[in-house]
């Protein structure tokens, strides 16, 4: 029996938040002003970095109630490398927010893409293919090469090969093939998918990576419905994808094969002619409750499309909205703005669009200013200025710790 002073002084001992349970621990997270903090936070012990990587469900709900940042945007290199001996890196141009936290993250990333520099045998030349989840999917062609890294974890993940030549079968030769695209996982941030595109001039197929196998897998060829009577069967360069779904668009922009990666099925759905307009500039994204949406701008106009059944019983893409941007460009802009006459969707992901100005005039060398536009609220704000003379991806900031 421990003496009565020794009693009393255990009954009177402080609650630490070091004693605190993970699930009291986390309710308190949840109340942080934003990610970038919780990030920062998280990393401060090895408890509180296991507490909020180990749980998806409290992930997803701090998603719900504070949106990932932008940190910035990506660019591939703007042409061939002149030079075998000289770096060709894609770039990161940062957003510049007042937020310390993600100004601190942002720092702290690799974001010069060293890891990649450190790996032997693979000489430069990199090109970015996809962003999501905070993983970047990058390929180097003279090597045959392919890489998944993580630069706010400042590592790669993965390296893996697809120079075999039982790897993309068909993908080559007689077939066009499109850039990869990056699927990661929300309940195991360590896993992820690969997936490639290719098509002939009736026919489309997938062939898929696998981190948990290391392995590729080519699906049979597929035959496409509504391609085009006449002449050959195209599809657009892209690698628009969400909630599971890739896009990609007939040349004609008459119809859109989508592929979904559950099921791994081919299907083709018709889009509105005034997506043909070839003015008209148009991406596949999500809003911020994660439903399905396509932006499009023709000159300074901006609208939304979302699938919706109709009264015949079909489900098509429908207009639910479409906003004038020239008065917002104005205030934004100032003066600048009389140096362009459009804006085109670069990218569209969680509720944000991302723009950016241009000049129709072939010999302009004007440098366009990148923007942001919330689908909910339509407010436009300016990101920063650059030529735009490459590939882009948003690097949006992941919720998840390794």
């Amino acid at each position: 029996m421990a003496p009565e002073g020794q009693e009393r002084e255990k009954k009177s001992s402080p609650t630490t938040v070091a004693s605190l349970a993970e699930d009291i621990l986390l309710e308190i997270f949840l109340r942080l002003l934003s990610l970038a903090t919780l990030v920062r936070a998280a990393l401060t012990c090895h408890g509180w970095r296991r507490a909020v990587a180990s749980s998806p469900a409290f992930r997803r709900r701090f998603r719900e109630i504070h949106p990932a940042p932008l940190l910035g945007l990506l660019f591939n290199p703007p042409g061939a490398v002149q030079d075998p001996a000289l770096p060709a890196f894609p770039s990161f141009v940062p957003t510049r927010g007042t937020d310390r936290d993600q100004a601190a993250a942002v720092r702290g990333g690799d974001f010069f893409l060293t890891s990649l520099q450190e790996r032997h045998g693979v000489h430069n030349g990199w090109d970015i293919h996809d962003c999501r989840g905070g993983y970047l999917l990058l390929a180097n062609a003279d090597q045959l090469t392919m890489a998944v890294t993580n630069p706010l974890a400042r590592r790669s993940e993965s390296f893996f090969d697809f120079g075999h030549e039982d790897t993309l079968e068909g993908h080559r030769v007689h077939a066009f093939a499109h850039k990869a695209c990056l699927f990661c996982s929300d309940e195991d941030p360590t896993s992820f998918r690969v997936v490639i595109i290719a098509h002939d001039k009736s026919r489309v197929r997938a062939t898929v990576f696998s981190s948990d196998t290391g392995e590729w897998s080519a699906l049979p060829w597929v035959d496409i419905p509504a391609r085009p009577r006449r002449g050959k069967f195209w599809l657009l360069s892209g690698n628009m994808q969400t909630n599971g779904f890739l896009y990609w668009v007939y040349k004609n922009c008459k119809y859109m094969v989508s592929l979904d990666t559950a099921t791994m099925d081919f299907s083709v759905t018709e889009l509105p002619v005034f997506l043909k307009n070839r003015l008209c500039s148009f991406v596949v994204g999500e809003m911020n409750n994660g439903e399905p949406c396509i932006v499009y701008a023709i000159n300074f106009t901006v609208g939304v499309l979302l699938r919706r059944t109709e009264s015949d019983g079909v489900e098509r893409w429908v207009l639910d909205r479409a906003e004038i941007l020239e008065t917002q460009l104005g205030l934004v802009l100032g003066k600048l703005m009389e140096d362009y006459n459009e804006v085109q969707v670069v990218a569209v992901r969680d509720g944000f669009a991302y723009l950016v100005t241009s000049e129709r005039s072939s010999g302009s060398r004007t440098p366009s200013w990148f923007l942001s536009l919330c689908l909910e609220t339509v407010k436009l704000e300016k990101l920063f200025r650059r030529t735009y003379d490459s590939f882009v991806q948003p690097y949006v900031m992941p919720c998840l710790l390794l």
